[in-house]
């Protein structure tokens, strides 16, 4: 295997579990934010906040990760 090729490959797996953690952060904060919609309890829905906040930070950093990942 030529090492161009061994590179493309590692790059294609890298942009591979860049995209997944994305993929799997958006489906937490999704989550995150419907027992938000359907909680009552007020200290409750401060904890709820705080995690869909540290959820869209994380977001953020993973989506800026994965477009500083170059192309395959």
């Amino acid at each position: 295997m030529s090492r161009e090729k061994k590179l493309r490959k590692r790059r294609s797996a890298e942009l591979k579990k860049a995209a997944e953690e994305v993929r799997s952060i958006r489906v937490e904060l999704e989550q995150a934010v419907n027992v938000f919609d359907h909680m009552i309890d007020p200290h409750r829905m401060d904890a709820c906040i705080y995690e869909i906040n540290a959820l869209r930070a994380r977001y953020n950093c993973a989506v800026r990760e994965l477009r500083q990942l170059p192309p395959p």
